[in-house]
């Protein structure tokens, strides 16, 4: 008789889930989507996503996780997930997102308004257009 416990641990190492009960009960994995406030696409470029402190005061934004996707210029919204520590996350006064997408080393877009997060379900970020 199969173990359902190894069975389920099975599953995730077939899919390249696999997470140690340590690491799996002090983090979350968080999903969202990117939008593109000008009409259109999301440009072409590297978006680079973080999670940070944003609530104190004269101190730089700390970091609390962040993710990079590739879009290709052909989504009205880019999807993407990081693995956020949930200790990190109870310790912050005010999370909320930073969100740049470059091409060639230049910033084509970013967020322009404070983008907080409540700590539940999926995000909606949006970026929108630097114009020189």
């Amino acid at each position: 008789m199969t173990n359902p416990t190894r069975r389920s641990f099975l599953a995730f190492v077939g899919t390249g889930l696999v997470a140690s009960s340590a690491e799996a009960g002090d983090s979350i994995v968080l999903s969202g989507t990117v939008t593109n406030v000008a009409s259109g696409p999301v440009p072409v470029g590297r978006l680079m996503i973080r999670l940070e402190e944003q609530g104190i005061m004269d101190v730089a934004a700390e970091r609390i996780a962040e993710t990079t996707v590739v879009s290709k210029g052909n989504r009205h919204s880019i999807r993407f997930s990081m693995r956020v520590k949930r200790s990190a996350l109870r310790k912050a006064i005010d999370p909320g997102f930073t969100i740049r997408l470059e091409r060639d080393g230049r910033l084509i877009a970013t967020n322009t308004t404070k983008q907080g997060y409540s700590g539940r379900g999926k995000v909606s970020l949006q970026i929108e257009p630097i114009l020189y």
